[in-house]
């Protein structure tokens, strides 16, 4: 049996202990998930065994380069500590900026100096188009740390069915912040960390208060990608199924509910208009930092914004919770924004350098020496913000992690909510970035969301004909790859 099918096998025990013990527990942050069945996201391996284990690494004197956007002064001590450990091998830290990050790597290549590993950014087409993808799967799948990889993400980076070529590198989930002092004003309870999809609807209606120029909602994030992911258990964004999209249901539902807020009044005025200028008056001033937004969809490092005076000293209170759960949900899913790395096809060393992509990304030893990092630089900066979450199990690591954050519950009962992310589809999905920039934003339909809120279409009329395109475009791109 192949791990994908041993994978699968243990999602439906898990799914069956979960209606046993009962996964709405607030203590139980167990609950099953189930692994994506697609061309492009597999496992493989034989049924109740162990990986082989890796084979040795040269003790020769070996230089590895290697290229990210995150911070410097992060992955240079996160490079120096590898050397350390490994003092033959010693690591060039290669930076690109993350406006122009492919075109950075696209120059490299060019000039035949393609790090050996890197991290390619957001479309996956870019780097499979451009043959920049190694194939690690006899290391991945021969590796013991690789049952350690948060399960959801383990299943990712596989392309043509079988090949693992890119892996989980950085992580950062969508995230929803309260202003808890608002709620308090208005003498709103604040919902339970294992609130419900339409509890956060009803939430943000309520929360809408005219009278006092208060809205429930402002987004960074949107709704559109998370509903599907959370209330059709999808594993990647528009009702992507493993297999194929489905736009049809909830994407559909969500981007009318979407534009409703935006029209009703629900949704804050977006910066720059004149209707910012008239709510606030300021144009650019940003929603969340006016102390009149109840709910403000956002993402992880946000948290880190959150701290700072400008929002302190206005009375404003974000505290995060995880995307809320669908309302029938079976799995723990949540949309994420999850970095995906690399070694290259040309490196003259393979096998270190999937080390060193374990090390930079998701393996243990490479987590402990980050979280040290992260720690010393809060020391010298109180204020300072950790980049990404663990994207590992081991507990005694994220309780470190969680030292690292504010004190209060919000934010412990937020991690044990956080350990199922699903990618955003342009970094796993070929086809998908293609999809958005030729047909969602500037096909036949024009801004298909602005459409949507200006009333120029229903998004449950035109849904059938977008899905047929998607997966149109996913099956063109997987020919053209691939085949």
């Amino acid at each position: 049996m192949t791990r994908k099918a041993m994978i699968r096998l243990v999602a439906i025990i898990s799914l069956v202990f979960m209606f046993v013990v009962g996964c709405d527990s607030k203590d139980n942050d167990t609950t099953t998930d189930t692994e994506p069945g697609t061309d492009n996201v597999d496992n493989t391996g034989d049924e109740g065994e162990e990986p082989e284990g890796l084979p040795p690494m040269t003790d020769e004197e070996i230089t590895l380069t290697f290229s990210t956007w995150l911070d410097a002064n992060v992955y240079e001590s996160m490079a120096e500590a590898f050397m350390e450990k490994y003092p033959n091998i010693t690591v060039e830290v290669i930076y690109g900026d993350i406006g122009e990050y492919n075109d950075f790597l696209t120059n490299l290549a060019s000039n035949g100096d393609l790090p050996d590993v890197f991290w390619y950014l957001g479309n996956v087409d870019v780097p499979i188009r451009n043959m920049w993808l190694g194939d690690f799967t006899e290391y991945f799948e021969s590796d013991p740390e690789t049952n350690n990889l948060l399960d959801t993400l383990a299943a990712y980076g596989y392309f043509d069915g079988e090949r693992k070529m890119a892996a989980a590198s950085a992580y950062f989930p969508f995230t929803i912040f309260l202003d808890e002092n608002l709620f308090e004003q208005q003498n709103v309870d604040m919902p339970s960390p294992d609130w419900t999809y339409n509890e956060m609807l009803d939430l943000i209606e309520k929360m809408t208060i005219p009278e006092q120029g208060i809205y429930g909602m402002s987004s960074g994030t949107n709704l559109v990608t998370m509903a599907p992911i959370v209330n059709e258990d999808a594993y990647g964004e528009f009702g992507w199924d493993g297999e194929k999209f489905d736009m049809t249901g909830q994407w559909a539902e969500s981007t009318n509910k979407r534009a409703e807020f935006i029209r009703n009044g629900n949704h804050a005025p977006f910066g720059g208009t004149d209707e910012a200028e008239a709510a606030f008056g300021d144009r650019d001033i940003w929603a969340a930092e006016t102390g009149r937004v109840a709910i403000q969809f956002d993402y992880y490092p946000t948290i880190g914004t959150f701290k700072q005076d400008v929002f302190t000293d206005k009375g404003i209170k974000w505290v995060p919770y995880p995307v809320p759960k669908g309302d029938h949900a079976e799995t723990l899913n949540k949309p994420a924004f999850v970095d995906f790395g690399t070694i290259s096809p040309a490196t003259e060393h393979p096998r270190e350098a999937y080390e060193l992509l374990k090390w930079m990304g998701w393996g243990r030893d490479g987590w402990e020496t980050k979280i040290d990092i992260y720690k010393q630089m809060q020391n010298e900066d109180p204020n300072y913000h950790p980049e990404g979450l663990p994207l590992v199990k081991d507990e005694d690591l994220w309780a470190s992690y969680r030292e690292l954050l504010p004190e209060g519950d919000y934010y412990q009962d937020y991690l044990d909510r956080v350990k199922y992310p699903v990618p955003l589809g342009g970094a796993v999905l070929p086809g998908f970035e293609s999809f958005l920039n030729e047909v969602y934003f500037g096909g036949e339909y024009g801004n298909v969301e602005q459409a949507v809120i200006d009333g120029e279409i229903n998004a449950l009329n035109i849904a059938p004909d977008l899905t047929d395109m998607l997966n149109q475009y996913y099956s063109d791109a997987m020919d053209e790859l691939f085949y």
